[in-house]
């Protein structure tokens, strides 16, 4: 998933420490790429598959948080709330989104997810009273246009969405949300506490949901408990603890245009892995969307 401008722009460090940087965010870019392939293998319902998903990265980011913890004499710095919201927010988009990934392709899916850039800047534009340029505009239209493009929808035919589709469109929404609370909540709490508290929250959240939806907890092949443990270390330890290492090196002009590589490597990936084939439609209308996106997250405020 594509992250937006919550992150500080910070100046590049000394050449070797920028390549390490750089290095970093493309295998962190690699890693998440394969959670819609590790979701659609493990073929659990989405809130179950998100619910092992955020338990396993929470245990394997508790004993590093404590370490730190017994080192400086505290578990957490001030703002821990702000991480409990990002993690409420995290678990909705997570639950919708693997829901999606069952009905629609890799590809699609991941593509509607990245769209939540374009919700950050309307939601900043509301929040944080941030003017934007026509620039972001412009972008916002391409997007929606390429999204439009993806989905198969024809606005003279009305609107018709795939249910994958749409669960996939209104998670991006809970994503952008995450993001949003992550520009502030960053700003109080370091990359590992933060990371942690979404992950148990998320987790908290995610498992009350299964709960009450009476979805069936265990009895799953084995294939999908080894595809949850990947989705857990690989994409949401490893490739984000990677990439929250690298945006604190890496100018985020630069970052946005590696982030922006996720869906289309989720794409290339599911073709020999889940033997999806990419249509015309897809990359063409994944083109115009990641085209929009990349000007939205061009913008400046007025």
């Amino acid at each position: 998933m594509t992250v937006a401008r919550p992150f500080a722009r910070t100046r590049p460090h000394l050449l070797t420490s920028s390549l390490g940087a750089y290095l970093a965010l493309l295998i962190g870019v690699f890693c998440i790429s394969f959670t819609a392939i590790f979701t659609k293998w493990a073929a659990m319902p989405g809130p179950l598959s998100a619910a092992y998903r955020m338990t396993i990265a929470a245990l394997a980011l508790t004993m590093p948080l404590l370490y730190r913890a017994r080192r400086q004499g505290r578990l957490f710095p001030p703002g821990a709330t702000w991480g409990a919201l990002g993690g409420l927010a995290f678990a909705l988009n997570l639950a919708l989104l693997n829901s999606a990934l069952l009905l629609t392709s890799a590809t699609t899916a991941t593509l509607l997810d990245n769209t939540a850039p374009i919700w950050v800047g309307l939601g900043a534009m509301v929040f944080f009273r941030e003017r934007l340029r026509w620039r972001y505009w412009a972008g916002l239209g391409l997007a929606l246009v390429g999204a439009a493009v993806v989905t198969g929808v024809n606005p003279l035919g009305g609107l018709n969405l795939n249910p994958g589709d749409a669960l996939a469109f209104v998670g991006a929404l809970f994503y952008a949300s995450y993001l949003l609370v992550t520009q502030r909540g960053r700003t109080q709490l370091d990359t590992l506490s933060y990371l942690w508290l979404v992950a148990f929250t998320s987790s908290i959240v995610l498992w009350a949901i299964c709960l009450i939806l009476r979805l069936p907890l265990t009895a799953y092949e084995p294939h999908a408990y080894l595809a949850m443990l990947g989705v857990g270390l690989l994409s949401q330890v490893g490739g984000w603890l990677l990439i929250n290492y690298a945006l604190g090196h890496v100018p985020a002009s630069m970052a946005v245009i590696v982030l922006l590589a996720q869906p289309i490597i989720t794409g290339l990936l599911s073709i020999p892995l889940l033997n999806e084939q990419l249509t015309g439609r897809q990359v063409l209308g994944g083109a115009l969307e990641l085209s929009g996106i990349y000007l939205c997250l061009r913008r400046a405020p007025e």
